[in-house]
């Protein structure tokens, strides 16, 4: 059967405006992700201005077993310290359970201003561990020294990951 051509023009025009709009959406999922997490800085924030002078607070967030599996995350406040809890629990909320590398990302980009690039999760990072000391980070605390010490290993089957976080005010 023979289209005529005014109908076959409409279908056309139809088709090209259907992939275009398929390319707009498209690309705009793969837009760069920002260089932190907002929430979370402001959460870091607010639980670091807690510190006292002499102070230490401890949080550690850990994430373990066996993915899909039997997977975990739990978060380990310094004894008795309610601001501390208090990021535990939204630490618990509002992180990744799956992909640990992202949270010691989001982190790092809070601290630093930088992270890696890419996806939030599953970077391909098979295994990353370190510390790091932040005397002048980009929170709003002053006088506050962060510790950073984080640890991941994806290459085994059951893992305990953790980021572990500590404010000592001077």
């Amino acid at each position: 059967m023979m289209r005529s051509g005014k109908h076959q023009t409409t279908m056309q025009r139809h088709g090209v405006t259907a992939l275009a709009l398929l390319g707009i959406f498209a690309t705009s999922c793969a837009s760069t992700p920002p260089l932190s997490d907002t929430a979370l800085c402001d959460q870091l924030n607010a639980w670091v201005q807690t510190v006292a002078p002499g102070r230490t607070s401890t949080v550690k967030l850990v994430r373990g077993g066996t993915w899909m599996v039997d997977h975990y995350k739990r978060c380990e406040p310094s004894e008795g310290d309610s601001a501390a809890g208090n990021l535990c629990r939204w630490l618990m909320e509002n992180t990744s359970t799956e992909f640990m590398e992202a949270n010691i990302n989001i982190t790092m980009a809070c601290l630093q201003g930088q992270r890696i690039s890419g996806y939030v999760g599953n970077t391909g990072i098979e295994s990353w561990s370190g510390k790091a000391s932040f005397y002048s980070s980009n929170l709003v605390a002053g006088d506050v020294t962060i510790q950073l010490e984080y640890a991941l290993d994806n290459s085994g089957e059951s893992r305990e990951d953790f980021l572990e976080i500590t404010a000592s005010a001077d």
